[in-house]
C-alpha cells in the first residue's frame, strides 16, 4: 500500500501502462528516433562549424596578393582558382593569374608569384609579387 492513497503499490504501474497504451505505437517509436537524430545533427553541425580547413600554400598566397594589390589602389581582385605550386629552394613557389580593377577603372590582368615557407606547422609567405 502506498502512504498517499492507501492503495496497493501495484496500481501505479498499471496507470502508466494505460497512459502508454493510449499513445500510438508509431509515435512511441518515432519521437525517440527524431530526438536522437536531431541531437546528432546538432552535434555534427557544431563540430563542423568549429573545425577549420588546414592552411595550404595556396590559401596563404591568396590574401598576400590581395593585400598587395589593395595597397596599390586596386579593387575587385580575383585570384585564379587553380594555382601552380612548385618546390623552391626553401619552400614552395605559387604562381597563377590575378585580375583586378586599377585606380582609373581599367581591368588589369597580371601574373602572380608567391614564395611560401613551411616550417613544421607554421606556414609563412616570404614574398608576394605581381607582374604584367
Amino acid at each position: 500500500m502506498t502512504p498517499e492513497t492507501g492503495e496497493p503499490a501495484t496500481k501505479a504501474p498499471e496507470k502508466q501502462s494505460a497512459r502508454l497504451a493510449r499513445v500510438p505505437l508509431w509515435m512511441r517509436i518515432a519521437v525517440p528516433v527524431v530526438v536522437v537524430v536531431g541531437g546528432a545533427a546538432v552535434i555534427a553541425g557544431v563540430v563542423m562549424a568549429g573545425s577549420q580547413s588546414p592552411a595550404t600554400v595556396e590559401s596563404m598566397c591568396r590574401p598576400a596578393i590581395e593585400s598587395l594589390l589593395e595597397s596599390r589602389g586596386h579593387s575587385e581582385i580575383d585570384v585564379a582558382q587553380s594555382l601552380r605550386v612548385t618546390e623552391a629552394d626553401d619552400g614552395h613557389r605559387v604562381s597563377g593569374t590575378v585580375t583586378s580593377v586599377d585606380d582609373s577603372g581599367d581591368a588589369d590582368h597580371a601574373q602572380l608569384r608567391c614564395v611560401v615557407r613551411v616550417d613544421g606547422d607554421t606556414i609563412s609567405v616570404v614574398s608576394a609579387r605581381v607582374s604584367d
